[in-house]
């Protein structure tokens, strides 16, 4: 257990080194996940491993592999050219060998490898990303007090140089981020003996990191002619400031838009509406380029142009597209004016020191243009059902009359209680928690509901 836990922290140690050790320019894969050993499939000769590979019952078998926890695998890869990518693999982990009785044993297993990634013959940018692989390994594994013996006749010690050679699969799910799969036959030929070869399969997270931007526009720096201005890919990552379609490196007045024919620098454009005057079928009245220069009309002298107004004709604001504030708006508005609210205990009558809020509730309602609202009352869980209810029609009522006084027209105002039916805090919570449920909602209210309210009796 002291070598296994020697072994996580020098792996986790590794994962800090490698990810800041990243090159300029030079794109990297780090991949952290767990992996298991099969040795029963295991054998000495080509052909048993074939064998085994290809339809071997042995190898398929869950109970002959002994599964590491997660964390418990570390690749760290970089791509050279073409299809080729180095990578560097480490496992580690508690593993026995079935095959030969061993219990479970400290295991760590280390070196660099080849890969080939198939990809490359149709899409090196496709999510589905196989390859096959070669490599060099230092393995550590004691078999020195199991009896186990090479070819020679010497005991089969706890170092060894290990081959593997395999097949996996990265599947990304985004350009930074994936899944990968490897499965690998590990063979000990310098230890004259088959004892410590073994059948290994991996999962991993994969993080993939690209090349370097150092002004972050998007461009990488390799390719970029201004590295360390933000720029556009269309200028190979140099800025146009004045947005004429003319880099800066190349425009005589950057920071003034003008045309490419004429070096970045604008044409003569008398009434400022950026239609220059060649082109401006009103030269001396401010209009669009999509009206040849001349003025949309505004109809209802809101600012907001006809064509983009949805109220072409009723004066509005233009974060409403031209369209009166909304009623709602107005409804919310307020709501909030009116939070907190206070009323004596028990009762309807709303304290002075609520006078400010009821002033501003009934300017924002007077401001809405006879717009119609519902003012709700509601109350905590204190209390019976039928009181609450009653107390939250009183107090409801007792805000419209407020309100009415300050000069709020006595058609727009409605009132009703709902109590205790959209509490949502507990009956014996505090009373500072409990206050939250008791408030004063406005409402807005269009002319066909309206109607009906007149109908009904609250």
């Amino acid at each position: 257990m002291k070598n296994l836990k020697i072994g996580i922290s020098a792996l986790a140690l590794t994962i800090a080194s490698t990810v800041f050790a990243q090159t300029a320019n030079n794109p990297w894969l780090i991949g952290v996940g767990a992996h298991a050993e099969n040795h029963v499939a295991a054998g000495g000769k080509v052909g048993d491993v074939f064998e085994q590979a290809f339809g071997g019952s042995e190898l398929y078998s869950i109970n002959n592999f002994t599964i590491t926890p997660p964390l418990s695998k570390l690749t760290v890869a970089r791509h050279l050219a073409g299809p080729l990518v180095l990578d560097w693999q480490t496992t580690v982990g508690n593993v026995d060998n079935k095959r030969i009785g061993m219990d479970k044993e400290f295991m760590l297993m280390t070196g660099l490898g080849l890969q080939l990634k198939a990809n490359s013959l149709w899409n090196t940018e496709s999510w589905f990303d196989p390859f096959l692989r070669v490599g060099a390994n230092y393995l550590r594994h004691d078999y020195s007090g199991t009896g186990a013996v090479n070819g020679d006749g010497k005991a089969v010690g706890a170092d060894h140089f290990a081959l593997a050679t395999g097949i996996g699969s990265n599947f990304w799910l985004t350009d930074n981020f994936g899944l990968g799969i490897q499965g690998d036959y590990v063979s000990t030929p310098g230890d004259k003996s088959s004892v410590a070869n073994f059948w290994q399969a991996g999962a991993s997270l994969l993080f993939r990191f690209g090349n370097s931007d150092r002004d972050k526009d998007g461009i990488l720096d390799k390719d970029d002619l201004c590295p360390d201005t933000p720029g556009l890919a269309e200028f190979q990552g140099c800025p146009d400031t004045d947005g004429d379609g003319v880099p800066d490196k190349d425009d005589q007045c950057p920071d003034v838009a003008g045309p490419v024919e004429n070096n970045g620098c604008p044409w003569p454009d008398t009434d400022g509406d950026g239609v220059v005057d060649k082109d401006d079928q009103c030269p001396t009245v401010a209009g669009p380029a999509e009206n040849n220069g001349c003025p949309w009309p505004d109809t209802d002298g809101d600012g907001i142009l006809d064509k983009d107004d949805a109220c072409p004709t009723v004066p509005g604001l233009a974060q409403y597209n031209g369209c009166p504030k909304p009623q709602a708006e107005y409804a919310n508005e307020a709501t909030v004016a009116l939070q907190d609210i206070l009323f004596d205990f028990d009762k309807s009558t709303i304290r002075k020191e609520s006078n400010p809020k009821l002033d501003a509730a009934a300017e924002i309602i007077k401001s809405s243009n006879g717009g119609t609202f519902l003012i709700t009352g509601h109350t905590d869980k204190k209390g019976s059902e039928a009181y609450n209810l009653r107390l939250s029609q009183r107090r409801a009522y007792a805000v419209v009359q407020a309100l009415e006084a300050r000069g709020v027209n006595d058609t727009q105002l409605k009132s009703k209680g709902v109590g205790e039916a959209e509490a949502t805090v507990a009956e014996n919570a505090s009373n500072a928690e409990r206050m939250k449920d008791r408030k004063v909602v406005v409402s807005a209210v269009d002319a066909a509901a309206w109607d009906a309210i007149q109908k009904r009796d609250y």
